[in-house]
């Protein structure tokens, strides 16, 4: 996994005045915890930031903390990221957790299906039940995704968490009997769409009384 230099300054206000005063300017209020140490408030570019997520949301970030005493350095990661609710691009506040890179984490990595199902060209429909997964692993060793090929199946198979073949000293943590991708005959894929079309109208007829 990229590790990525990002620098900061140290928060004192934390108002929500302050807060939107710092949002007008590009700037993102964040907080820094974990690890036995007290949380840290501090402020960060938010162009800096979004270049830096594009790495990947699982990126690891050298934080640098410019202030009176110097400069301090530690490497976390983002915890969570709270997003305008109409302006997915328009960061609010990130959390972000201190790591050690000798320690192991647990983490959600995303699944990257990839080719196209024998199936599908039989006629059949591709579904993916699961996007990313849990596992645990070193920093140093976190993938940006997992690959998943997906040419061999046909009509009517199944992925299951136990197909999935992992990186080196990465553990998983679901269960090894969760399907994760399969593909439907057409006919199942439409009583399907059947279904949720007769379901959709009992909801709303319950929330009218």
């Amino acid at each position: 996994m990229e590790r990525i230099k990002i620098e900061a300054l140290p928060r004192e206000k934390r108002s929500k005045g302050s807060n939107r005063q710092l949002r007008s300017k590009g700037m993102i209020p964040a907080v820094v915890y974990g690890r036995g140490v007290a949380p840290r408030t501090i402020i960060l570019d938010g162009m800096t930031l979004k270049k830096a997520l594009a790495a990947g949301s699982n990126v690891l970030l050298d934080l640098q903390v410019k202030g009176d005493n110097g400069t301090s350095m530690e490497t976390v990661m983002v915890k969570e990221l709270q997003r305008h609710p109409l302006q997915r691009d328009f960061f609010l506040h990130v959390d972000l957790i201190r790591i050690s890179l000798k320690e192991k984490l647990e983490i959600k990595v995303p699944l990257n299906f990839t080719g196209e199902p024998r199936g599908v060209k039989e006629g059949g429909v591709f579904q993916a039940q699961v996007r990313e997964i849990s596992v645990r692993c070193l920093p140093a060793d976190i993938p940006d995704y997992i690959d998943v090929p997906i040419e061999d199946l046909g009509i009517g198979d199944v992925l299951t968490i136990a197909d999935l073949k992992l990186p080196k000293g990465m553990e998983m943590l679901e269960d090894e009997n969760e399907n994760i991708a399969s593909v439907l005959a057409p006919h199942e894929e439409k009583a399907e769409e059947a279904e949720e079309a007769v379901e959709e109208p009992e909801e709303e007829t319950q929330e009218e009384q």
